[in-house]
């Protein structure tokens, strides 16, 4: 049944008056007696009693009256929340991103998005990429942030946000190396390496074996994090996602080893399910992380 009808039977029970009524909703009185008769057309009952002065509700209207006013205050309610949403005075954003890649990348864009949209609430999820993928699937994460595997998964859907590459770092205060080496001569400096498993190790398990190269690293440390610290304080020669460490290159706290032949480019983005419809601050999230690393 069209909610209009039920939205004028309230203001017709409420002023008492058909043209009270008429000039609150703004159309003509037969329209509002028409509109009255075919709501109790539909109900199979009358709603009101007519009298000289206006109308007053029977027993059977004034048994739906507080029933359909509190329908209808319910409905204003839900198009008020969603109108919050839609405005972005409300709603929550659910990334699944590694802790790395949050502290080093994201985290200057949340503080700028944040600026912007103070009422959005984002929730990190930090958990190891297959379980994060499982999460995105089981929806309870919007999208991953992360880089994409050689192997993509034909569910999801990749937006790409940059290139980067996995390089060998070192600090420069003890280290001096002044010109590129050839990957043989690796074995040469102190190697520190991420655990297995981890993208970062398979990249260089990958790398070496294509180049006929066996190394035992001086150090294996869990964390992008800590081997990045490690690297930093000179225990020696780190193999780490370049983004990771932009600006520590840039300030040249940290530089790269650079090695013939090079390390593969990597794509990086957002992984999200594909034929999933977004909410419209979640759609605002990602098109402002796309602009902002155009």
């Amino acid at each position: 049944m069209n909610l209009e009808l039920y939205k004028i039977f309230l203001v017709v029970a409420e002023t008492g008056n058909i043209t009270k009524a008429s000039e609150k909703l703004n159309i003509s009185q037969p329209a509002v007696t028409k509109h009255i008769k075919n709501l109790e057309g539909s109900l199979g009952n009358p709603l009101f009693v007519r009298t000289k002065k206006g109308v007053v509700l029977n027993e059977y209207g004034k048994t739906i009256f507080l029933k359909i006013k509190q329908a209808l205050t319910l409905i204003e309610e839900a198009e008020q929340e969603i109108g919050a949403y839609k405005n972005f005075n409300k709603g929550t954003i659910k990334i699944g991103i590694s802790t790395t890649l949050t502290r080093r990348y994201l985290l200057p864009f949340l503080e700028q998005f944040h600026k912007e949209y103070p009422n959005i609430i984002i929730d990190i999820y930090t958990d190891p990429t297959k379980e994060l993928i499982k999460k995105l699937k089981n929806g309870m994460i919007d999208f991953i942030i992360g880089k994409f595997p050689s192997t993509k998964d034909l569910d999801l859907e990749y937006k790409k946000l940059g290139r980067t590459k996995y390089i060998f770092a070192y600090n420069p205060k003890y280290y001096k190396v002044n010109k590129t080496i050839s990957i043989s001569d690796i074995s040469n400096y102190p190697l520190i390496l991420q655990e297995e498993p981890s993208n970062s190790r398979d990249s260089i398990n990958r790398f070496l074996k294509e180049n006929h190269i066996h190394i035992e690293p001086k150090m294996n440390i869990a964390s992008s994090n800590l081997l990045i610290d490690f690297i930093s304080m000179g225990y020696g020669v780190g193999y780490v996602t370049k983004l990771y460490i932009e600006k520590e290159l840039k300030n040249n706290t940290l530089k790269e080893l650079k090695v013939t032949p090079n390390t593969e480019l990597i794509s990086y983005g957002i992984m999200s399910l594909k034929n999933n419809i977004m909410t419209s601050h979640t759609k605002k999230f990602i098109q402002f992380l796309i602009q902002s690393n155009q």
